[in-house]
């Protein structure tokens, strides 16, 4: 089956590079006087659906590609600085930067990594994806919703995300120091809490230990 076409109106999207939170498009409508279109795309809407902005036509092919390859060469240098003026890694958060087992825990009022396998590549840095959950169904491990609304630390920008996103609540040994600045100016506790299974463990083990203690004798005091 035919792969279906990618269109804005009449123009049949050629080429699209997901970058910096956008899209940024090269187009082409070979009936139109002016064939060539590039523009900006983004979801920044209740529904998630396309927007595009800033879009410009030409005749003039050499014209568009320079406009399409100058936008995506400006986003470039946007991530580049942005990362250099808030001091940030280039090396993504993974689960092995979470609390074991954390994954099967309430997210509700904690600070969790999104996987980076899940984010655009330009976005797989610590600073996009550090977010606070907020609510949403999929908070709760037991819960049937998926959604989990996050903030972002660094940012404040509110996004949806699924539970499967989530790869875990944050070590605090591997927050890096300016989370836990903003943390700090939140009220937020950085301590380690224990997962869900580990507090479960721990309260088989409570149990185990009462039953397998021996049982006190009454004192029937002296015979008579």
């Amino acid at each position: 089956m035919p792969e279906e076409k990618r269109m804005i109106e009449n123009y049949e999207v050629k080429t699209a590079i997901h970058i910096g939170g956008k899209e940024i498009i090269f187009a082409e409508d070979t009936k139109a006087a002016e064939p060539f279109l590039a523009c900006n795309c983004t979801w920044d809407n209740p529904f998630g659906v396309d927007e595009y902005t800033n879009a410009v036509v030409s005749d003039d092919y050499m014209e568009i590609m320079n406009e399409f390859l100058g936008r995506v060469s400006g986003e470039l240098q946007h991530i580049a600085d942005q990362r250099a003026e808030r001091g940030i890694s280039n090396q993504p958060l993974t689960a092995d930067d979470c609390i074991k087992d954390s994954r099967y825990s309430d997210f509700k009022d904690q600070l969790v990594v999104i996987r980076p396998e899940n984010m655009t590549a330009s976005a797989r840095t610590a600073d996009n994806q550090l977010v606070l959950a907020t609510g949403g169904n999929g908070c709760n491990p037991d819960a049937r919703g998926t959604a989990v609304f996050t903030k972002n630390l660094f940012t404040g920008k509110e996004t949806r995300w699924n539970r499967l996103d989530v790869a875990g609540i944050i070590r605090p040994d591997r927050m890096p120091e300016w989370a836990k600045e903003k943390l700090a100016a939140l009220g937020k506790d950085t301590t380690e809490k224990p997962s869900i299974r580990a507090q479960l463990a721990e309260g088989k083990k409570a149990i185990a230990q009462q039953t397998a203690a021996p049982k006190a004798t009454r004192d029937k005091g002296p015979e008579l």
